[in-house]
């Protein structure tokens, strides 16, 4: 479709497409070499190898939920007391930070974080040296955890939902934006796609369709002894309902949202927006449909297809 400029006007709107691409280009070279620095200098996930599995979870991705029902799951298979509070600070009796002292030495070592691979992790000789542990890496929606981030901490942020979505390449403005969530989720499908066997990809929605068949493939991909029925334990906890009755009173943290409870919205410049960014930096989509094509590594699906919807195409 032709889009009439008035001649007045003319000037104005080259000024502004020539203004907002060269923002763009800005951008992503900023996030270019943040993401070089964060995965050349950061190399913490190096240090943690002697552990029989390790949980990655995108941030916003269902980690306090499948950390709480996997914790029970092993709890139930080794007649131990499972963590009495979901809230993370609290439940790293059985599946914690890889820091953490262990309190069963007996008990499989899980780990959990929201660690992003750094690039000698890539590298097949050092892989040869130094196994590491096999990792299950949870994604999820990436306009679901936008929404989910945003909310919990709106206040925090100060912004409107829009200013939100553009994010910040350099990482200092959010804790969380669509920039760390594309360093993640180009990075574990860097890896997954390098080393499939090593590295079990689980997507946060087939978590929520068949909580069972989803703990079942993560058990099995760190070698845990778990009968159907260690896992029907974990999952019997895991309704809302029920978590939000093992709130820990002592944090103030509520990760847990009431349904209905209301949430910010993308409008379609919004989704606009963010299909830009996506278009130019996302190297893995992990079978979501951001874009109009697949794009990198993609999750098969395991439990029936994922409702999805499409970024609009329009310009």
């Amino acid at each position: 479709m032709n889009i009439h400029i008035p001649a007045s006007g003319a000037a104005e709107y080259a000024t502004r497409v020539v203004s907002s691409a060269t923002r763009e280009r800005i951008n992503d070279l900023a996030f270019c070499i943040h993401g070089l620095d964060r995965h050349t200098t950061n190399l913490s996930l190096l240090k943690y190898y002697d552990f029989q599995g390790f949980l990655v979870t995108a941030q916003n991705s269902g980690t306090h939920w499948i950390k709480w029902m996997l914790s029970h799951a092993i709890a139930h298979r080794y007649d131990v007391e499972p963590p009495r509070y979901f809230n993370n600070d609290s439940s790293n009796d059985l599946i914690g930070h890889p820091k953490h002292e262990r309190i069963h030495p007996h008990l499989p070592r899980i780990a959990s974080s929201h660690s992003i691979p750094p690039y000698p992790l890539d590298w097949a000789w050092l892989r040869a040296v130094r196994r590491p542990p096999p990792y299950a890496v949870v994604v999820r929606d990436l306009r679901d955890t936008l929404v989910s981030n945003y909310e919990k901490w709106r206040r925090t942020y100060g912004v409107p939902f829009s200013r939100y979505v553009e994010g910040d390449p350099t990482g200092r403005t959010f804790r969380t934006d669509v920039w760390w969530y594309m360093r993640f989720m180009n990075r574990w499908g860097d890896i997954a796609e390098r080393y499939p066997d090593q590295t079990l990809v689980l997507r946060y929605e087939d978590f929520r369709r068949d909580p069972l068949d989803s703990l079942r493939r993560l058990g099995r991909h760190f070698s845990l002894d778990l009968t159907d029925s260690d896992l029907l334990a974990g999952v019997a906890v895991g309704s809302k309902e029920y978590m939000l009755t093992r709130q820990d009173p002592a944090v103030a943290e509520r990760p847990i949202r009431p349904d209905g409870a209301r949430s910010a919205r993308f409008t379609a410049q919004d989704l606009l927006a963010l299909r830009r960014i996506l278009d130019r930096n996302l190297r893995h989509d992990f079978g979501y449909a951001y874009l109009d094509a697949p794009r990198g590594y993609q999750v098969q699906e395991v439990a029936g297809p994922v409702e999805q919807t499409a970024f609009s195409s329009a310009a």
